[in-house]
């Protein structure tokens, strides 16, 4: 129980970072790339987490969050180099999306979110939003 609070308040505060900040103050710049180095050197993951660190948590947990939360399912998975995997989720009731970054050490951190997505969406687009470019 304490662990789907605490991983809820996590999401929650993520998805009103998101809502309550401009998007340039959550997105990079157009033209900038994410820093996937920031991502990798997070310590603390799943219930040690501050409220200020970016959702991090083993892939499961982190669909199953994004899945009980937000009703967000999966709608583009991505692999690039050295085992690193995207995937964007998204939810067509809610309007909301989410794009998770997989390090190479199994990992699972979310690196962009917002609202306003519609069905049939562009989730490649997404991935651009945050920063990424397949």
């Amino acid at each position: 129980m304490f662990r789907k609070m605490t991983c809820r308040i996590a999401l929650a505060a993520a998805a009103l970072t998101s809502v309550a900040l401009p998007v340039a103050a959550v997105m990079p710049p157009e033209g900038d790339r994410v820093d996937l180095a920031y991502y990798d050197s997070i310590q603390r993951t799943g219930m040690d987490q501050l409220p200020t660190d970016p959702y991090c948590a083993n892939p499961e947990m982190l669909a199953a969050d994004l899945g009980e939360t937000y009703g967000e399912d999966r709608m583009l998975t991505a692999t690039r180099d050295n085992g690193r995997q995207f995937e964007v989720w998204a939810s067509d009731s809610a309007g909301t999306w989410t794009v998770s970054y997989t390090r190479p050490d199994g990992i699972a951190c979310v690196i962009g979110s917002g609202i306003g997505w519609d069905s049939g969406d562009n989730a490649t687009a997404r991935l651009q939003e945050v920063g990424l470019s397949l």
